[in-house]
């Protein structure tokens, strides 16, 4: 792979605790607002009861739209369309931070509603590769096909021949979509799912791959760190792939089902696929760095994680081991409205930094934006760091 000019460049030291730059795209009232969602957020109990009436309430048609676009949608949430989100694309674009679009609507399970997801995904690129505003797309497989299926093929059991028919569907619209990326020179990060529908997603995953990632990772696999068969999975893949000319993207996280994880294992007496110490999660995921380091001339590697531990062991490697092509190889990622004092700090030290920045409908958006709430307050320590963050540059600007 070509190195560009800017991936030469020795990165500079990452603090992840200069407010300056952490905050550099922040207003007053942003800052407000802010503090008062975390402080919210600080409550799992007020955060799962608060989601819960939020979709009786719109199911009730009730008129509380507005004031979950005034709050979290508008701190979580590119907008309602892809023009509204373009918006921010922009803003962050200024602080030299990228962005992976991500449409959040929860499909219907349906093929016309799969089919309606397949078309904003093209038409994502479409705006991509004219505008060049933006480099990396997510898709969601449960956004494009049946759970169900995902769920018989993991189990290995034998499709019917309607359900065979709807699997080469869903497997056609991926295809779609990461041809079409290749083609507009944009990226596809395929989302990781539970546990019990993951190994057609890998299988999904890895077939997209073979296919579109000769001269670069057009498209990335999600491993959920927090699994405790990924470390083995990614030295397979690797073993699988030792041959071929492939250059595999493997984007890490540390997972985002941990209770409905553990919850489902108990319930129907399997061993919990899921580590149940964090420190083992921890550990798992510095091991996936090591080894995509290890393998950089044939891995692109994207951590998307919010762990500032894991972020500055990257850092360092990058440094000491002199990466001289970092930023086409070595990716960074947090989640829009969250960490910004790990992505701004990392864009501005020269690292390939970007948000997830989901939009979409606020009605069918909403479920999405509970499930990151809720994701958000079991992060360790995470509503903390926001909150004393936040405060320290709220007395900063006298606020």
């Amino acid at each position: 792979m070509a190195q560009t000019t800017a991936s030469l460049h020795t990165p500079g030291q990452f603090d992840p605790d200069n407010l300056q730059v952490t905050f550099c795209n922040k207003t007053d009232s942003e800052m407000k607002l802010a503090y008062w969602l975390f402080n919210m957020m600080g409550m799992p109990a007020l955060v799962k009861a608060g989601g819960m009436a939020t979709i009786l309430a719109l199911r009730l048609g009730l008129p509380i739209k507005p004031l979950i676009r005034n709050t979290l949608y508008r701190h979580f949430c590119g907008g309602e369309t892809v023009q509204e989100a373009q918006q921010v694309v922009q803003k962050l674009a200024a602080a030299r931070v990228q962005t992976v679009l991500d449409y959040a609507a929860e499909a219907q399970d349906t093929e016309p509603g799969f089919d309606a997801v397949r078309d904003e995904v093209l038409r994502n690129i479409a705006l991509a590769g004219d505008t060049r505003g933006f480099s990396c797309i997510s898709v969601k497989l449960t956004g494009i096909g049946h759970n169900s299926i995902y769920e018989k093929l993991h189990l290995k059991q034998n499709l019917s021949p309607e359900e065979q028919k709807a699997f080469a569907r869903t497997e056609a619209r991926l295809d779609e979509i990461c041809r079409a990326a290749a083609e507009a020179d944009i990226t596809v990060y395929i989302d990781a799912e539970e546990s019990w529908l993951q190994n057609p997603v890998d299988e999904l995953a890895e077939e997209m791959m073979r296919r579109y990632n000769k001269e670069r990772a057009v498209v990335f696999n999600t491993l959920q760190m927090y699994r405790t068969d990924r470390v083995a999975y990614l030295k397979a893949c690797l073993r699988r792939f030792e041959n071929e000319p492939v250059i595999l993207g493997i984007k890490i996280v540390r997972g985002a089902y941990l209770e409905k994880e553990q919850n489902r294992a108990e319930a129907q007496g399997y061993p919990c696929p899921v580590f149940t110490r964090k420190a083992d999660s921890d550990k798992s995921f510095n091991e996936a760095i090591d080894i995509c380091l290890d393998n950089l001339h044939r891995v692109e590697l994207c951590a998307a994680t919010h762990n500032e531990q894991s972020i500055t062991y990257l850092t360092k490697r990058i440094r000491q081991d002199n990466i001289s092509n970092h930023r086409d190889r070595i990716h960074f990622s947090q989640l829009y409205g969250m960490s910004d004092n790990l992505t701004y700090n990392l864009a501005a030290a020269g690292y390939n930094a970007s948000k997830y920045l989901p939009y979409g409908d606020v009605a069918t958006a909403v479920p999405y934006l509970i499930r990151r709430a809720e994701e958000n307050t079991s992060i360790a320590g995470q509503m903390g760091r926001e909150l004393v963050l936040l405060q320290k540059e709220m007395r900063r600007r006298k606020l």
